[in-house]
């Protein structure tokens, strides 16, 4: 996956499927700092992924913005990119209206699929195993 540095952060624009139903989500930040995988609410609902609120869990995301609530739930059939995600926790918040993302790639990610951030040739690829 190849990204792009906008202002020193690096953004990814990845297709995401779910339900056979997909979107691009073009503002994607890549974030190793974040431990969770957040994706923007609003758009996760055009592709069929709804809020589970009977099964899913309210936490709290922190950081430099402040505190935002977000719905943690187990996905299974979800497709980022070409990472196949099956009882995955992901998070899914209002970071587009309030952060100006369409979602953010955590550390869970990226240690799950076992990628490498490569700066240098500004892609996202898996490591050696």
């Amino acid at each position: 996956m190849k990204f792009d540095m906008d202002d020193h952060v690096p953004l990814i624009s990845v297709n995401i499927q779910y339900n056979s139903r997909q979107r691009i989500f073009s503002n994607v930040l890549l974030d190793t700092g974040c431990s969770s995988t957040i994706l923007d609410t609003d758009l996760c609902e055009e592709i069929g992924l709804m809020l589970d609120l009977e099964n899913a869990i309210t936490r709290k995301m922190y950081g430099i913005g402040g505190t935002e609530i977000c719905i943690e739930q187990k996905v299974s059939g979800m497709m980022i990119d070409t990472f196949q995600l099956n009882d995955f926790t992901l998070q899914l918040g209002d970071v587009r209206e309030k952060y100006g993302f369409d979602g953010i790639i955590g550390s869970d990610f990226f240690a799950s699929n076992k990628l490498i951030i490569d700066f240098n040739n500004l892609e996202v690829r898996k490591g050696k195993i």
